[in-house]
């Protein structure tokens, strides 16, 4: 009896539990890999006996064949993207630099994949043409035509074997991917094949297409400043360009400072600065042509590949262009510096003081276009060197050169500073000095010398500014305040990115132009682009509106975001500043708003800061952030209740010491009601240093950080500050999340109550049987 009951009662149990379903299904189970399915055949045809098959019929062995064949055809990848995700790799990227001196050193191949058009028309050295595009771009399947020819080129090929493969593609993206899904398939391993960077966008790789080194020593560079066959291009950051560079150079930069104040360098032809460099160089191709190209760089080496890619790329023949050796390092060339050509610098800022009181002359050599863009300004002489296409060598230019020189000395009459405002504060200013002294004005350099230059020009913020003749249209603290949440008002916070996540005003928008290092100084820097980007993408929108510009105390932030604003082609008269910036008491007191990505960052510093969830109960148990403190003020139905509040009080009074001292942060469902009423209570318990998170629960940075917490004892479970760190108010008690199972015993656990569940079946049963 015990024998029969035995095996039932197993059966039973593990169909309670879901195990024989389970094993008829699982995954592991059923899952056979190619080498057991190639054994499974090779043991079962071992044994097999010779066998007459009658006529018409299909043999086992014509069966194994048909097999065969389909096994070929599922050989084929009908989704190259899918598969590389498959594959899980990153495409092991390498530096397009370090690639090609990979390959010259013999570690490496270079596999360039693009079209046999543009193989053609540049590659590297030594690199192999295995395209993946045709014209309808890059392939998708294996066996397409491209794709098998591909295949073919790699399979067995001795030039990859035993070698690390870099995979050249137009920008390091598809093209690169359908190679090293191919590659692998080919044979060979994923840790072997690179993707290049930016693939032929990459200016170190578009260089080395170029094939040449030419190069001037500093010395030969020196002496030839005054050449008429020389033109000197200047590729490092305006800043190194304004300290100190060789005579007559122009300055087209390739490295800049980035806004964390270090040096980078444009890596592709698509970033912007090596896009205005190209721009610069196709409007002025007649100051290159016909004449040897010198490019000092810092050092002689990224820089001036850089450089050197882009002028070729543009027009400029690459048998013209020379690498000065050495760069700014080389003792002569630093030996030779000068400050723009010499002459003197005044600010932007002391220019427009000159200009008010009628201490300086100040002239504006801009072509008539770039002055009716941006404004003059106020009592300075428009007097156009460049021609419309901002040019300084066409006729339209020769003849406003020749009105300068005839009109130049009827305007400037007294014995005053001359200060001239150009496009960046280079060519125009330098020929414009040129002119005045062949006019006998002083131009010296010493402190007799009466001509000037303003710093970056017309691309300096303060200058671009006063040059759009507002005042600001400012309106008070106050009145930013009520408009908050208005319709047809957007409020542009271009305080530092930190300033604004510790406190804003609610609904406004993050548009820096601020950093670590100060306000933006010139429309080249990184923050005003960016600032243009966003004002230029949201224009349809933003326009609209009044735009109230929030700064740190309404100077030099907004005079600065409004110059971008008049830039970018907005009305002036919708711009404002609002008076005193953050520091204004009305503004400082609505500034209760903190981003999520500064509570998460902060989440951590429990010394300092506290995150209060006023959620329910409920929602607070389903995910929350970690370490918070679980006061709710929403019941089950999202209702605020008298009896919660009440609760929230005497809570917050009896634990006042952990409030106290600390940055309060909100937790509520949308930022709205719940950390309304939070801070309301805790301002009346005298905890006042209280700021909403924007946006709640509902912000999907906040919702990815949520955890569930397992019941832990209150005693143990304590964080940093030896506080307990799952608290959870539920009217006026202490409460943790509750278990969550994981690992395997959840399903033992199951499998032991099914198995239980299952005996008492069997007794029942039994019992039933016997009462029969």
């Amino acid at each position: 009896m015990k024998r029969k009951l035995l095996p039932v009662f197993l059966s039973f149990a593990l169909l309670a539990n879901g195990s024989l379903t389970a094993f008829a299904a699982d995954p592991v189970a059923d899952a056979v890999t190619e080498s057991d399915v190639q054994t499974t055949v090779s043991e079962d045809q071992e044994n097999q006996e010779e066998v007459t098959v009658p006529e018409g019929e299909t043999s086992e062995e014509e069966a194994s064949t048909e097999t065969d064949d389909s096994k070929e055809t599922s050989d084929v990848i009908t989704d190259i993207a899918g598969r590389y995700t498959e594959l899980g790799t990153d495409g092991n990227p390498i530096d397009g630099s370090k690639a090609i001196e990979n390959a010259k050193a013999g570690s490496g191949v270079i596999v360039d994949v693009r079209t046999p058009e543009n193989y053609n028309k540049g590659y590297i050295e030594g690199s192999i043409s295995a395209p993946v595009f045709t014209s309808d771009g890059v392939v998708k399947r294996s066996d397409e035509p491209t794709a098998v020819a591909f295949t073919e080129t790699v399979t067995g090929n001795s030039a990859l074997e035993g070698k690390e493969i870099y995979v050249l593609c137009n920008s390091g993206n598809a093209g690169a991917k359908a190679a090293t899904v191919l590659l692998n398939a080919a044979g060979y391993s994923l840790d072997n094949i690179h993707t290049i960077t930016y693939g032929a966008t990459g200016l170190e790789v578009r260089y080395a297409f170029l094939g040449t080194n030419n190069a001037v020593t500093g010395a030969e560079a020196v002496a030839a400043v005054d050449s008429s066959d020389v033109v000197i291009i200047d590729v490092r950051t305006t800043e190194n360009y304004t300290k100190g560079h060789l005579k007559n150079s122009i300055s087209l930069p390739v490295f800049y400072i980035n806004e964390n104040g270090e040096q980078a360098i444009a890596e592709t032809n698509k970033d912007s600065y090596a896009v205005s460099f190209a721009d610069y160089v196709k409007a002025n191709i007649s100051t290159f042509t016909g004449k040897k190209v010198y490019v000092l760089c810092n050092s002689g080496s990224r820089g001036a590949r850089a450089a050197t890619a882009l002028l070729a790329d543009n027009g400029v023949d690459k048998n013209t262009i020379y690498t000065i050796t050495g760069g700014a390092k080389d003792e002569t060339v630093n030996g030779s510096f000068v400050t723009v050509d010499g002459y003197k610098f005044v600010s932007g800022n002391d220019a427009i003081s000159a200009a008010k009181e009628g201490t300086a002359y100040v002239i504006d050599v801009r072509s008539t276009k770039a002055q009716a863009k941006t404004g003059t300004l106020k009592g300075s002489i428009s007097q156009s060197l460049f021609d419309a296409d901002n040019k300084l060598d066409t006729a339209e230019a020769e003849a406003l050169e020749k009105a300068f020189k005839e009109e130049i000395p009827s305007k400037i009459t007294e014995d005053k500073p001359i200060y001239i405002i150009c496009n960046s504060g280079a060519r125009g200013a330098q020929k414009a000095t040129l002119l005045l002294g062949k006019l006998g004005y002083n131009t010296s350099t010493k402190e007799d010398g009466k001509v000037y230059t303003i710093e970056n020009g017309a691309k300096g913020l303060e200058l671009l500014y006063a040059m759009s003749g507002t005042d600001g249209n400012a309106v008070d603290g106050k009145t930013a305040v009520a408009a908050v949440g208005k319709d047809d008002v957007v409020i542009l916070d271009v305080r530092a990115t930190g300033n604004y996540g510790s406190g804003h005003l609610k609904g406004s928008m993050s548009t820096p132009v601020f950093n670590a290092n100060g306000v933006a100084k010139t429309t080249d820097d990184q923050l005003s682009k960016d600032f243009t980007k966003y004002v230029t993408d949201n224009k349809a929108t933003l326009e609209k509106k009044e735009l109230y510009l929030l700064c740190n105390s309404g100077a030099s932030g907004a005079r600065a975001a409004t110059a971008l604003l008049k830039a970018a082609g907005y009305d002036l008269a919708k711009v404002h500043t609002i008076t005193g910036g953050a520091k204004d008491a009305d503004v400082k007191a609505a500034a209760i708003y903190v981003s999520d990505t500064h509570v998460i960052n902060k989440m951590a510093d429990t010394k300092n800061y506290l995150i209060l969830d006023v959620r329910s109960t409920a929602s607070y148990t389903k995910g929350h952030l970690k370490g918070s403190l679980s006061l709710p003020l929403f019941d089950k139905d999202n209702k605020l209740p008298d009896d919660l509040a009440k609760a929230f009080t005497e809570y917050v009074t009896a634990h006042k010491a952990d409030f106290e001292g600390k940055t309060i942060y909100v937790l509520c469902n949308s930022g709205a009601r719940g950390a309304a009423k939070a801070t309301q209570l805790l301002k009346e318990a005298g905890i006042t240093n209280v700021f909403t998170i924007e946006n709640g629960a509902k912000s999907e940075v906040i919702q990815k950080h949520f955890v569930t917490d397992p019941v832990a004892d209150p005693d143990t479970k304590k964080d940093n500050n030896g506080k307990d760190n799952n608290k959870n108010l539920n009217n006026g008690k202490t409460t943790t999340a509750a278990t969550t199972k994981t690992g395997d015993t959840a399903p033992i656990a199951a499998l032991a109550v099914a198995m239980l569940a299952a005996l008492g079946a069997i007794i029942a049963f039994g019992k039933k049987k016997i009462v029969k």
